[in-house]
């Protein structure tokens, strides 16, 4: 969850989108538990024989209202949460821009052009799913997961609910251990996907150099190399995350076993009705999305949390200062002054303005003033728009 403090600078300043997204988030959650409700009492209805035409039509009335509430309000949270998602993206992506813009080429001899191309396109992308997908699944799960149980417990059974969620904590503490490995894993593939990347650059633009010595064979087994460590990381990656389905699944299969055995006893012992357990079994049915929700929410977050610390990493470098740096060369440093404007450099020797620089061997030297001169120095300050 380190990665909603990292961003709160963001939640705080765009509150008022997100607040109306979770809104819609529960009245989403509130307008999904009227189908299980209305076919549960259909069904009772149906059994008792006291299914009229004017209950039938009430029944389809309220499972469209249902429907066409649902439209809506998903209509609201997305463009709400996408919305800000898509906003934060190009918050990051104009800083990120214009901090390469500014800064100089020591910055681009330490950092390839393949790393950041990753930070701009991989990076992002994986934290614009944080205030994306990662708000919609933890706000949602919450919302739905509490909503729905609480219908469980008020129309049907306590008993049958809190046997139905028992499995439930199995999921997070397997979310939370596959979140973990699910890390160190995407660490690792966002880095190979950046070597792989300045290979790439190296190759195209060094072409020339490489078929003039006739390196293409070896450059050819070298880039091969790569893709295939490349690949090889991505699939254990690509293996850990689709854990996360499979032990979801697994998860609401004892869900539904014991719904069925349990429930089906309440049933025969006249506990409940048939339409009561058939809402039941669908108030389950709803909850797969938020325990898959509590699995998804981990992956998103730790890859978020591996790109933001790679692009914070990269933004806190600053521009080197290179105002008292000494330019070195076979005479030293030297101070000029130019004809009309002058302007001082750090310097050992300087000549008068319109005087001929002489070489030892009578050539023009830029750096020499000819034997015999009196040295000169001009501290004249001109603007550095003028030069």
């Amino acid at each position: 969850m380190g990665i909603f403090k990292k961003l709160g600078w963001y939640f705080k300043q765009e509150w008022r989108r997100y607040l109306f997204g979770v809104v819609f988030l529960l009245l989403v959650a509130l307008v999904n538990l009227i189908p299980p409700r209305v076919i549960g009492s259909l069904i009772d209805l149906m059994d008792g024989h006291q299914l009229t035409t004017s209950k039938l039509f009430f029944m389809l009335g309220l499972l469209v209202f249902a429907g066409v509430g649902q439209y809506v309000f998903r209509y609201g949270w997305r463009t709400a949460i996408w919305g800000g998602a898509a906003k934060l993206e190009k918050t990051l992506r104009s800083r990120l821009f214009w901090h390469f813009m500014k800064m100089d080429a020591t910055f681009y001899q330490r950092h390839r052009t393949g790393d950041l191309m990753a930070h701009a396109t991989n990076d992002l992308n994986a934290i614009q799913n944080v205030a994306g997908a990662g708000i919609l699944t933890l706000f949602d799960s919450i919302i739905t997961g509490s909503t729905t149980i609480i219908a469980m417990i008020m129309f049907v059974d306590w008993r049958l609910t809190l046997l139905a969620i028992l499995p439930m904590p199995l999921l997070a503490i397997m979310a939370r251990k596959l979140g973990m490995r699910l890390h160190r894993e995407f660490s690792r593939s966002q880095a190979a996907f950046s070597r792989l990347n300045d290979k790439t650059q190296e190759s195209i633009s060094g072409i020339k150099v490489i078929k003039t010595f006739g390196q293409d064979k070896e450059d050819t087994e070298d880039f091969d190399k790569i893709v295939d460590k490349t690949i090889g990381i991505n699939k254990r990656v690509n293996f850990i995350d689709s854990l996360f389905d499979p032990t979801t699944s697994l998860i609401m299969g004892i869900t539904y076993i014991i719904t069925i055995i349990y429930g089906g006893h309440l049933v025969m012992s006249s506990a409940i009705t048939i339409g009561q357990l058939v809402s039941f079994v669908s108030y389950v049915s709803a909850l797969v999305w938020p325990m898959f929700a509590i699995g998804r929410l981990f992956n998103v977050l730790e890859r978020g949390n591996a790109s933001y610390d790679r692009v914070a990493s990269l933004l806190r470098e600053k521009k080197r200062d290179h105002r008292g740096a000494r330019c070195d060369s076979d005479a030293g440093s030297r101070r000029h002054s130019l004809q009309g404007q002058q302007v001082q450099l750090s310097g050992r020797r300087s000549c008068n303005v319109g005087e001929r620089p002489l070489h030892a061997a009578g050539r023009r030297d830029p750096w020499h003033c000819g034997a015999g001169r009196r040295r000169q120095e001009y501290n004249f300050q001109t603007p550095a728009a003028r030069v």
